[in-house]
């Protein structure tokens, strides 16, 4: 495991919690942010040490994870982070494309006078941080204007699917916003899709998000190789 990972798991576990749940909180947090990059290999024996606790809480922390595709076994090294291959990516975000196109269009339907609130304050934080270049808060109003729409949508196995292929691109996701003119492109992007809520048009929703999808997803793919050199946001 590396310094960085080192760094951001080997802490004690956060009062309040249960262990399995601290255990499971932070390694899933250093995972989505790419503080233990993708190939790396988690040491049960390494944390169980380093926190005076059995591994038995790790090992369902693990199982976790792996059930939400954020680790996957590996022959002879336990549980690692799953490399993305890009056509892993290109597949993830067509699947995000239809999966997320739909629930744009539901919400567009269902769109309440307290969500379209909602959809306002976000998307003017989401410009106040990239006016100000704060990537990290740019990444979360991204994340949160997502969440918002799959939730509006009132399909929780919809959600569930969404929050999945989400949780698969994360960290390439993060790093685009790194891509040169990728931040000020989302934010149009997404600006087009709240506009489209906010005027209940659904069939608009729908193709402003899948024209979104396509358009950071195709820009990923394209700068692979940039972008998962990288360091984490």
């Amino acid at each position: 495991m590396n310094a960085d990972a080192r760094e951001v798991l080997l802490g004690p576990p956060p009062l309040r919690e249960t262990i399995g749940d601290a255990v499971y909180r932070r390694l899933r947090e250093a995972v989505l942010t790419g503080r233990i990059p993708m190939g790396e290999r988690i040491n049960e024996l390494e944390l169980a040490a380093a926190w005076k606790i059995s591994r038995t809480p790790i090992r369902d922390a693990l199982r976790r994870l792996g059930a939400e595709g954020l680790l996957q076994a590996a022959p002879g090294r336990g549980m690692v982070v799953p490399l993305l291959r890009r056509s892993d990516l290109e597949e993830l975000y067509a699947l995000r494309e239809a999966l997320e196109g739909m629930a744009a269009r539901r919400a567009a339907e269902r769109a309440t006078p307290a969500f379209q609130t909602q959809l306002n304050t976000l998307i003017k934080s989401y410009g106040s941080a990239l006016k100000q270049e704060d990537l990290g808060r740019v990444v979360i109003a991204d994340d949160a204007l997502h969440g918002a729409v799959a939730q509006m949508a009132q399909n929780r196995r919809l959600e569930e699917a969404i929050d999945v292929a989400r949780l698969r691109v994360r960290q390439f996701h993060a790093k685009s916003f790194r891509l040169r003119g990728r931040a000020g492109k989302t934010f149009r992007e997404m600006a087009k899709l709240v506009a489209a809520i906010r005027a209940r048009d659904a069939a608009r929703a729908e193709t402003s998000m899948r024209d979104h999808l396509a358009s950071v997803g195709g820009e990923i793919a394209s700068a692979y190789d940039e972008v998962l050199g990288m360091p984490p946001l």
